[in-house]
């Protein structure tokens, strides 16, 4: 008995002792970084640049490059930031994602939410929710030609989708000349004035829209002659809504980024020359002399 009793008190005391080294260690200091990364997937594709990742609050995004990678990276002026903020996955074709990161001074707080220990975010696979595609007469035009532009959106999920064309610019709503380098050339409509007039219309799966339009290619924006159409390469493109999204809500932070500044950032090494983060197939085609 008393053997027990001995070894008990032995047993306890290295316990104790224990107990008393822990408390010495230094506790785990929590890690910062200055940036995140992270890539993103895109159903039905083999080159996902073009995706928009858009954190709120600070009104600023990234774009993917051809491999689907993005760095985001913080600044001086971003340290008075502090708390839990939404990252938005964003593309106009593509069904919408999102995380959520910590923000101590500006800085990321690593193994935190949906950030590990290296600054990265888990791999996001968006899922496609209408098919995009056009095609012109030629792939040429002279300025003051005729353009005849049809285009096609497919539901490609298992979900009825409600769209949204401003129909009263015509089948394809308002339809436009895109390039990186100038601003948006408008082949229809009353140089940017929205009408309130348009059309919904629901797609069940499988079931598709199409339309054509033939206009003039003009020699001008909105015949302003201070900002003549260039020669050079454009993508046609039709404008196109999905009801229920946050580009739609035009009072928006998210809205207004993606109408006025998408245009501006860098898009990795396959620049698509649209107005919109998508991964539309619109037809190329040459202004020539």
């Amino acid at each position: 008995m008393k053997k027990i009793t001995i070894i008990s008190i032995v047993l306890i005391s290295i316990t104790l002792m224990n107990c008393e080294d822990n408390s010495l260690l230094p506790l785990p200091t929590q890690t910062y970084s200055s940036s995140f990364k992270g890539k993103v997937i895109l159903e039905n594709q083999t080159e996902y640049s073009n995706a928009l990742v858009y954190v709120d609050s600070l009104n600023r995004g990234v774009s993917t490059d051809s491999s689907g990678n993005f760095t985001f990276i913080f600044n001086e002026k971003d340290s008075v930031y502090n708390g839990e903020f939404k990252i938005r996955y964003f593309l106009n074709d593509y069904d919408m994602d999102s995380a959520k990161i910590v923000l101590v001074n500006g800085k990321v707080r690593l193994d935190t939410l949906n950030i590990d220990s290296e600054g990265k975010i888990k791999t996001k696979e968006l899922k496609q929710i209408l098919r995009v595609e056009g095609w012109t007469d030629k792939l040429e035009y002279k300025i003051g030609e005729k353009i005849t532009f049809t285009a096609r959106f497919t539901n490609v999920t298992n979900r009825e989708v409600s769209i949204f064309i401003q129909r009263s610019e015509g089948e394809l709503g308002y339809v436009g000349l895109y390039n990186d380098k100038y601003i948006p050339f408008l082949l229809n409509g009353s140089c940017g004035i929205v009408h309130p007039a348009g059309g919904d219309m629901s797609l069940k799966p499988t079931l598709f829209y199409e339309g054509t339009v033939v206009l003039t290619i003009p020699d001008s924006y909105c015949g302003d002659k201070s900002k003549p159409l260039l020669i050079d390469e454009y993508i046609v493109n039709a404008s196109l809504q999905i009801d229920g999204r946050l580009l739609n809500q035009f009072q928006s932070k998210f809205s207004k980024y993606v109408l006025e500044e998408w245009w501006k950032i860098c898009r990795g090494n396959s620049p698509k020359y649209d107005a919109k983060p998508n991964k539309y197939n619109f037809p190329h085609i040459k202004i020539i002399k």
